[in-house]
């Protein structure tokens, strides 16, 4: 379920240089040549010591482009292949719209700890009093990433669509002992139960699981500061461990 909220599109154009994200997570670097009226898109296909990238008609791939407003993502169809003068082109069908990556300026935290993902529902709610509900059936259960005052980056084995809603249960209490901390009230309860919008599903270098970004929505005050709290407080942690080996 889509949460509504500003939306930013930007558009691919002729002369972008962009990034091609392969369903196997790797990135090549390539640019937009021409466009078909307002058709697919022409590019030439990566090029790297010695050889192209592979790629076959009917293959989806991501394109990342970027603009001073930020860093964009869509989804494509590889339609078509061609050669000319022995240099070998794709045509690019955008299957969605362009959605912005937003580059968090807050600083993420690397810890693995358990998430479940829940349908979002308005009954559930948010917070620190809730329990999981042995009647609502996660979707799946994963393990973070990165967390940061404004999001988690999440690796997943679904494939969540741009800007649908979900409840996540964050288990801190299960990430390692390094990264629990104890910080003020409200973030005492090892469990936080928080609404998320998903901004970024790319394929993850396993090839069978994604990097999923998602932004938390509608979280208190205090709970934001809990947050920024047990970010800040870990990170000073990491550098003081770090520091003993200089």
């Amino acid at each position: 379920m889509s949460v509504v909220g500003v939306f930013e599109e930007e558009s691919i154009v002729v002369g972008d240089k962009v990034d091609i994200v392969t369903q196997t997570g790797s990135v090549h670097r390539t640019m937009i040549e021409d466009r078909f009226n307002e058709g697919p898109f022409l590019a030439g296909i990566p090029y790297a010591k010695g050889l192209y990238m592979h790629v076959e008609q009917d293959d989806d791939i991501y394109l990342v482009f970027y603009r001073d407003s930020g860093r964009y993502i869509a989804q494509m169809k590889v339609v078509a292949l061609e050669t000319r003068n022995e240099i070998r082109y794709m045509w690019l069908y955008q299957k969605t719209q362009a959605q912005k990556n937003q580059r968090r300026n807050a600083f993420r935290l690397p810890v693995s700890f358990d998430v479940q993902i829940y349908e979002y529902s308005s009954d559930l709610g948010q917070g620190l009093t809730l329990q999981d509900d042995a009647k609502a059936i996660a979707l799946e259960k994963v393990s973070s990433r990165d967390i940061s005052v404004t999001g988690i980056a999440l690796q997943t084995k679904k494939k969540y669509v741009l800007d649908d809603a979900y409840i996540l249960s964050l288990h801190l209490s299960n990430a390692p002992i390094t990264a629990r901390v104890r910080v003020p009230s409200p973030i005492e309860a090892p469990t936080l139960h928080l609404t998320a919008t998903v901004k970024r599903c790319i394929p993850w270098r396993t090839g069978d699981t994604y990097n999923t970004g998602m932004h938390f929505i509608g979280i208190s005050e205090s709970i934001s500061d809990g947050i920024a709290r047990y970010v800040l407080n870990e990170q000073q942690r990491q550098l003081q461990r770090r520091n003993r080996y200089f």
